[in-house]
């Protein structure tokens, strides 16, 4: 068991970290009303970088930046190169409510791929899990109507691409300093802003995009470091529930900054999404609990 005091520092963590995501959305999504894609991504790559490479020197960590090149390290920033250019170009046009939602389906399409790539055996309740969460995302996306558009597609594709960079993180191991795996991610998503820019035009940006995208990026860092305290100080089990925290805060976010009032059938759909995910989480730490209670009951 972990001391009261540092799970308790692991919860804060989490809720700080998952308020400043949306924070830094909000900032990104403003952004993009008029900076080009790819122009957006670069400058906030480049700040972020410059954020991230401050980390690695403060906490020592310049010796182990050699680590950014290893195979593992590289495949997950490709994923995530590719999570960054489906998410900016969704959250340009999406409700920032509706695509925060979208993304919580993360957890939802990880039980999906482990099942197919056989990872891991998945029961019943967690498939069960599975198709309710599955069934709110079909809610908000709404599949044949006039909401679903190329930008719902690129949420869903960047959720599932999430899914696959979090799966390699799990291969990573601990002696790779998390400010360097980030770095990496960082220089391959400032890429993906190059590649898009190759069909834009770009111009200079004015010092209220300057500002927002240098705050964007300080404040992602910062998002990041607090979800590596999260999950150092408390248990993943104590932890997941609390990721849904961030649908409450983009739609608070979207409400205040964007006039977005949710409708019934999306409102519906988060609900659902949550559930599922909520209980794939305490269907985990059931199953955790009994394999600890019968490896101490072989030992």
């Amino acid at each position: 068991m972990r001391p009261a005091g540092e799970t308790k520092r692991g919860v804060i963590a989490m809720i700080l970290g998952g308020a400043l995501f949306v924070i830094n959305d909000a900032l990104v999504k403003l952004a993009t009303e008029t900076m080009p894609l790819g122009e957006l991504l670069v400058v906030r790559g480049l700040f972020a970088i410059a954020c991230v490479l401050a980390l690695i020197f403060g906490y020592g960590n310049i010796r182990h930046i050699s680590s950014a090149a290893k195979p593992i390290v590289l495949l997950r920033a490709a994923f995530e190169f590719l999570v960054s250019l489906c998410y900016v170009t969704a959250i340009s046009q999406l409700p920032i409510g509706d695509l925060t939602t979208i993304m919580q389906a993360t957890p939802i399409i990880m039980t999906i791929l482990c099942a197919v790539l056989r990872i891991e055996l998945v029961d019943w309740p967690r498939w069960m899990a599975v198709l309710i969460g599955f069934g709110g995302v079909l809610l908000i996306a709404q599949p044949g109507g006039s909401n679903f558009t190329l930008y719902t597609l690129s949420a869903l594709a960047s959720a599932s691409f999430v899914a696959l960079r979090d799966l390699v993180t799990r291969q990573i191991k601990a002696s790779v300093p998390p400010a360097v795996v980030i770095l990496t991610t960082t220089i391959f998503a400032s890429c993906g802003g190059l590649i898009l820019g190759l069909t834009e035009t770009w111009h200079m940006p004015t010092d209220f995009e300057f500002v927002l995208l240098f705050g964007a990026a300080i404040i992602v860092t910062i998002a990041n470091s607090l979800m590596v305290t999260a999950y150092r100080c408390a248990d993943v089990s104590i932890l997941s529930p609390l990721r849904y925290l961030v649908v409450l805060w983009a739609a608070i976010m979207g409400f205040f900054v964007f006039g977005e009032v949710p409708i019934g059938i999306s409102a519906l759909g988060a609900a659902l999404i949550v559930g599922g995910g909520l209980y794939t989480g305490y269907h985990e730490r059931a199953r955790n609990k009994r394999g600890q209670a019968q490896s101490g009951a072989a030992a």
